[in-house]
């Protein structure tokens, strides 16, 4: 019996493509429900995403963060977040899938709440305008008349070039997450203890933000919005190059 490689490939090839649609479709439906982003809500907004997703890391791992230069800290001792990591999204616009905020507690206490709040305190050197990672959150920027390679200001470090001198935002406007630039020895003790994790696409040789772009998941309830504004902080201090602090006891 002669074998018909051309049908045989054909079949293959359909057979794939039934398996594989499934996912694509669900996949596809939680892209369009994480909201907007820097991709358009559309065919072409999510293959611009599944290409991206070629180069995606992991974003738990520790020890990268001991192999960056920056051994400063501007955190003191955190908490451990209580109870499991939340799912996140596939794909590498970072979402949360589950532990949602109560909308109450989310307009109330968050949605234009938590960033102008902790920025409000740094105007000297930061200020407010829509990010430049998502187009839809107002973000922490550092100021443009601070210039980024005199060390008196700013280290000459890579993070605040790679991020266009955005500090950190958050999707207000969605699930509460937020998206900041943390010291490595910072990003490190965050992820360690639950709080978040790295972006997909943050790391040495990936097309992306930098290594010290991390994802933070929500803040359920008043206590982990303290722990939150902290960690915004941190990033301020980090990206503004304020005082480091000695690490004391988280209180």
């Amino acid at each position: 019996m002669q074998i018909n490689w051309t049908t045989l490939g054909a079949l293959c090839t359909a057979l794939a493509a039934a398996a594989v649609f499934p996912f694509i479709r669900r996949d596809y439906r939680t892209f369009l429900e994480v909201g907007p982003s820097y991709a358009p809500q559309n065919v072409r907004g999510y293959i611009i995403v599944l290409v991206l997703a070629l180069f995606r890391q992991e974003g738990t791992g520790l020890t990268i963060y001991d192999r960056l230069p920056e051994k400063r800290r501007w955190l003191p001792q955190l908490p451990v977040r209580e109870g499991p990591r939340p799912k996140t999204t596939s794909h590498i616009i970072q979402r949360q899938l589950n532990q949602h905020v109560e909308l109450e507690f989310g307009t109330r206490a968050l949605k234009g709440t938590v960033i102008q709040r902790v920025q409000a305190r740094h105007t000297d050197k930061t200020h407010l305008a829509l990010s430049k990672f998502e187009f839809h959150a107002e973000a922490i920027f550092l100021r443009p008349s601070i210039p980024i390679d005199d060390p008196k200001n700013v280290p000459s470090h890579d993070t605040v070039r790679r991020t266009k001198r955005e500090i950190a935002h958050m999707h207000d406007y969605h699930d509460f997450t937020l998206h900041l630039a943390l010291a490595a020895q910072d990003g490190k003790q965050v992820v360690e203890k639950g709080w978040g994790q790295r972006h997909p696409l943050a790391g040495p040789g990936v097309p992306g933000p930098p290594t010290e772009w991390t994802f933070l998941y929500a803040p359920r309830n008043e206590e982990e919005v303290k722990v939150v504004e902290m960690i915004i902080e941190a990033s301020i201090g980090y990206m503004t190059n304020a005082p480091a602090v000695d690490g004391s006891v988280y209180e």
